[in-house]
């Protein structure tokens, strides 16, 4: 070998060790034996027994993807584990080593902080905690709260999703895990968690009584971990950057709806992070799970019902407000005091301390439930319908046509959004529900809740085919008209006499 060829290549290797850093990093990139690296840094001759010349690096099965790669990492957040499915779906045939020695030199590095490590006993101890998520829910961006509970020594996790953090929400997703796990841990560990304590002193710690009634139920201790040390919860809190960058990246965050969520939450878990090996137990958590399951205390055969309790009033629309939204009960408790026991998937309205009303929780915001019974109440309930039909039709011709509509649209129910429609005239003017009406009727909408959304969205003013305002009726005796009702006390034909009566007086004047 010529000096000066040998002399280049000297050079090579040296810089391809200061590039890598290790003596085989810098044998792999130039394609040489860790020996003639090792001849180069001790100073010893190149002779007879280095391998031949370096020549240029062979193309690698990477070079294809890697801008792919490089925008996955960098702009997608993925981990390499994650790059390595996508480009694997794309025809990349190499190993996941490589790649992920090239997710490393790409991404950007931080520093680690040093730690200690801490023992936990099988059986003995979980950890559960809060960490909240934006995420794409039906095309929306919500954030949603994630919980956590995992089991130190095996490290087996459950993941569920939750749109808030209440108390009755906690022992709910409590329940489910420690049904997914098979048992109960002796010890569950918390952070500062106002639905179950917080430390207000030194050494002073406040629990909350509802939830350390049912901890006592269910046979476990609490402890809070002490402020200022988040190693005492690192078995819980370091998987949150893995759920965020493992199982909702999977989906890019976005999903149909929260059920659509929490089944991809539950898929994941028993399908990937419970049945990797771990890094640091080198096990399998769902394999470790099986020789802790043992040592836990035993599942409760009872079901622990935790509800939240509000205090309400029954409003005019015999409804209830919970929330953003209204839920129905019987017509003739409107304006009573009730409570309402909040469930997890149900509310119960109570009054008198019986219960009257049951519905199931609903997520749509400012949305009025009304069962189907006490519709039906609502109607018998009523003034006459003839009389509420004729006081509407005075309205004009336009009330005509929507009439008619809501008898197609409704049948039996008309007479409910008729009289909601009258009470929308003595609030807003007779001309600006007819304008209301016309345009629900074009777009096919029959119903008073239609109306009311066209006055809230914009005034509307209903000019009829001549360009006169077709409105027959003042608001002030459609009032009248329904504050004057006694079905009970008259015959319903005296009603409509008077009602001839004022059309005649009214074509008169006109």
């Amino acid at each position: 070998m010529k000096a000066a060829d040998a002399e280049k290549r000297r050079t090579r290797i040296l810089e391809g060790f200061r590039t890598e850093g290790t003596i085989r990093g810098a044998a792999r990139k130039l394609h040489v034996g860790v020996n003639t690296v090792r001849k180069v840094l001790r100073g010893q001759p190149l002779g007879r027994d280095a391998p031949g010349q370096v020549g240029p690096a062979r193309a690698s099965k990477l070079d294809p993807y890697r801008q792919i790669i490089q925008r996955l990492v960098l702009e997608d957040k993925l981990t390499a584990v994650l790059v390595h499915g996508e480009i694997a779906a794309l025809g990349y045939t190499g190993g996941y080593t490589i790649l992920k020695q090239y997710v490393r030199q790409i991404r950007p590095r931080s520093m680690p902080k040093p730690t200690t490590v801490i023992d936990h006993v099988p059986g003995e101890e979980g950890q559960a905690d809060w960490s909240p998520y934006t995420v794409e829910l039906g095309g929306e961006q919500r954030v949603v709260h994630g919980f956590s509970l995992v089991l130190p020594w095996s490290r087996y996790m459950v993941v569920r999703f939750a749109l808030d953090e209440q108390l009755e929400t906690l022992v709910q997703l409590h329940e489910e895990a420690f049904l997914d796990m098979g048992g109960i841990p002796r010890l569950m560990t918390y952070d500062n968690m106002t639905t179950v304590g917080r430390h207000v002193g030194p050494g002073q710690v406040w629990l909350n009584p509802r939830f350390e009634a049912y901890a006592k139920e269910r046979g476990f201790e609490i402890k809070l971990i002490d402020p200022g040390n988040p190693n005492q919860h690192a078995s819980v809190e370091r998987p949150f950057g893995y759920v965020e960058g493992n199982c909702l990246l999977r989906r890019r965050s976005r999903f149909a709806s929260l059920e659509d969520l929490q089944a991809h939450a539950r898929w994941w878990c028993a399908q990937v992070a419970n049945v990797r090996d771990h890094g640091t137990t080198r096990e399998r958590p769902l394999d470790r799970l099986a020789r802790e399951k043992p040592l836990m205390l035993p599942l409760a055969s009872a079901h622990v019902e935790i509800f939240r309790t509000l205090a309400r009033l029954v409003g005019r629309d015999f409804c209830v407000a919970v929330d953003t939204s209204r839920y129905s009960v019987p017509p003739r408790f409107v304006g009573q005091p009730c409570t309402v026991r909040l469930h997890d998937t149900k509310l119960e309205i109570l009054i008198g301390g019986e219960i009257v009303a049951v519905h199931e929780r609903q997520h749509e915001p400012r949305a009025r439930h009304v069962l189907p019974e006490h519709e039906q109440q609502f109607k018998h309930c009523t003034p006459s319908r003839r009389l509420l039909e004729q006081a509407f039709l005075r309205l004009g011709n336009a009330a005509r046509d929507y009439h008619q509509g809501l008898v197609a649209e409704r049948g039996r129910g008309a007479g409910y959004h008729i009289q909601r429609i009258l009470k929308l005239a003595d609030r807003h003017g007779s001309s600006v529900v007819i304008g209301a009406m016309a345009q629900a009727a074009r777009y096919g909408n029959y119903s008073a809740e239609a109306v009311a959304r066209v006055i809230a969205g914009r005034a509307v003013k209903a000019r009829n085919a001549a360009g006169r305002q077709d409105v027959a009726v003042p608001p002030e005796a459609v009032r009248r008209w329904l504050e004057g009702i006694d079905v009970e006390q008259r015959d319903l034909e005296d009603y409509d006499r008077m009602l001839d009566d004022e059309g005649d007086d009214t074509d008169g004047e006109e």
